[in-house]
């Protein structure tokens, strides 16, 4: 199976046509739309189903990409070389814009508790990126969805909440009192990414399950603070995964279909460093989920 028609499945899915996947990736759309045909050949159902104009992904184009995100960030953890020590005062931890709402303060309190010289870095990217870094020694620890294709190695994770995604819209929006996708098919959306299992999956996991077109992506945005501010202060649409993110700037658009929930996981070292054994304490007594669905090493400290 040839990685780089692999590579343009995931452009098309997360970018939503084949002209936007060209784009990004810096060739004609004849080459494309000829490297999924070839793909096709590899599979014995449909990747994408027509959808008036336009093709949506099938369950099977939506797996396949995902798959295709995970070897890319398995082959970037290859090359990339292994971090330097770090210094043992300071704390990296890479968390999503909504675990950083709901454990940042708790993780920086109990680290810091030990001694006034103890600093945090937090950075946000997506949950791909930021396990590569765990494994590759540049983070210790991560707060993200986990991967539906990750295969952890020398890492552990325990489950903390079930995000549940919401669609929102400014307060005033024309569409904010609609109540089904069907309604909004057409209107702009703004996402955060492209991520592997962030807002633009979801919202195109929801269309392609309901045989809807793909949502119509027009802006993409660095972080979820610029996404509030744009969708604050237009007609853009947007998904935001828990409400600990809303800040009272957006409001939830109570559409009757459920949107893809997941679950966001603690990740560590299988053997993470004794000092943040608190931490990783003071992060299971705030979790959600009381018992791992399937994960029955966990951290051994927590059993």
């Amino acid at each position: 199976m040839n990685l780089r028609y692999l590579y343009y499945l995931r452009l098309v899915v997360d970018h939503g046509s084949f002209a936007a996947a060209a784009r990004v990736a810096g060739v004609s759309q004849p080459a494309i739309s000829h490297g999924l045909r070839v793909l096709q050949r590899e599979f014995d159902t449909p990747l994408f189903t027509p959808s008036g104009r336009n093709k949506s992904p099938t369950e099977t184009a939506l797996r396949a990409s995902l798959q295709a995100h995970g070897i890319e960030q398995g082959l970037a953890a290859l090359s990339r070389p292994q971090a330097p020590s770090a210094d043992r005062n300071i704390l990296r931890v890479g968390m999503t814009a909504a675990g950083l709402r709901l454990y940042g303060p708790t993780i920086d309190a109990t680290w810091r508790q030990a001694s006034a010289r103890r600093q945090l870095q937090v950075s946000t990217a997506d949950e791909g990126r930021m396990l590569a870094s765990l494994q590759g020694g540049g983070l210790d620890l991560v707060i993200a969805p986990l991967p539906r294709t990750y295969q952890p190695s020398g890492v552990n994770r325990y489950p903390l909440y079930l995000s549940a995604p919401v669609v929102c819209a400014r307060r005033g929006h024309p569409l904010g009192s609609a109540r089904s996708l069907d309604e909004l098919q057409g209107a702009p959306w703004a996402i955060v990414g492209p991520s592997v299992s962030g807002p633009v999956n979801v919202l195109l996991e929801a269309h392609a399950v309901r045989r809807l077109p793909p949502p119509r992506v027009t802006v993409t945005c660095p972080d979820h603070a610029a996404l509030l501010h744009m969708v604050g202060h237009s007609d853009l649409l947007c998904v935001i995964t828990h409400d600990a993110l809303l800040d009272g700037v957006l409001k939830p658009i109570r559409i009757r279909e459920t949107l893809p929930r997941y679950e966001v996981h603690l990740f560590a070292p299988a053997r993470p460093r004794r000092d943040l054994q608190p931490v990783l304490a003071a992060l299971k007594a705030l979790a959600s989920i009381a018992t791992p669905s399937d994960n029955p090493a966990n951290f051994p400290e927590f059993q």
